[in-house]
C-alpha cells in the first residue's frame, strides 16, 4: 500500500466511521507523525513470557509470581503444585510457602495459629521424607538400582522408627 501524502510504502492503515460511511487513510510513517498520529519509538515488548508474567502480575498478584517460582528443598513440590492439587508434600512447605499459605489458612480456618492437638514429632521424619523424595527421582530416572539402595535404607528407616 502506497502513502496518500507522499507516495512512500504506507506503515499506517487508519479506519474510521464518519457520518456512517467508512474512510481509510494509509500513511508511511513520516506523514503519520506529522499528521499528528504518534507511533512508538520502538515496538512493544510481544515475547510468549512478557506477556504471561504481565497478566499474571496483573490478575493473580506480585507475590504468586514470586511463589510460583519456589519448590521445597526436602520434598520438591513446587508452590503451583500445591495450588492445583491442594496438598503439601513435607512440614517444610508450610516454613518454604509461608507467604502463600496463611492468606489461604486465614481463609479456610478464619484464623492462622493453629489450637489443638499437635502430630507426635518422629526423629528423623525429614531424613525419611529426603528419602522419599530421592527414592522418586531415581524411579522417574528409571535407575532402578539406585531406587532399590533407596527403598532398602527407607524400610531399615521405618523398622527402628
Amino acid at each position: 500500500m502506497i502513502c496518500q501524502r507522499c507516495k512512500n510504502e504506507a506503515s499506517v492503515h487508519l479506519t474510521e466511521r464518519v457520518g456512517g460511511k467508512r474512510k481509510e487513510i494509509h500513511l508511511c510513517s513520516a506523514c503519520a507523525k506529522k499528521s499528528g498520529l504518534g507511533l512508538p519509538e520502538s515496538p512493544p515488548n510481544l515475547a510468549l513470557d512478557a506477556v504471561v508474567q504481565d497478566l499474571i502480575l496483573t490478575h493473580v498478584g506480585e507475590l504468586v509470581g514470586e511463589l510460583a517460582e519456589l519448590a521445597c528443598p526436602e520434598c520438591g513440590i513446587k508452590y503451583m503444585e500445591f495450588r492445583a492439587g491442594g496438598r503439601l508434600g513435607c512440614p517444610q512447605d508450610y516454613r518454604i510457602f509461608g507467604r502463600g499459605l496463611l492468606p489461604v489458612i486465614q481463609r479456610v480456618h478464619g484464623a492462622t495459629r493453629h489450637v489443638g492437638k499437635v502430630a507426635r514429632q518422629r526423629p528423623g521424619a525429614i531424613h525419611r521424607l529426603r528419602l522419599r523424595s530421592q527414592l522418586r527421582d531415581a524411579i522417574a530416572r528409571e535407575d532402578y538400582e539406585e531406587a532399590a539402595r533407596l527403598r532398602d535404607q527407607l524400610r531399615l528407616k521405618d523398622i527402628h522408627a
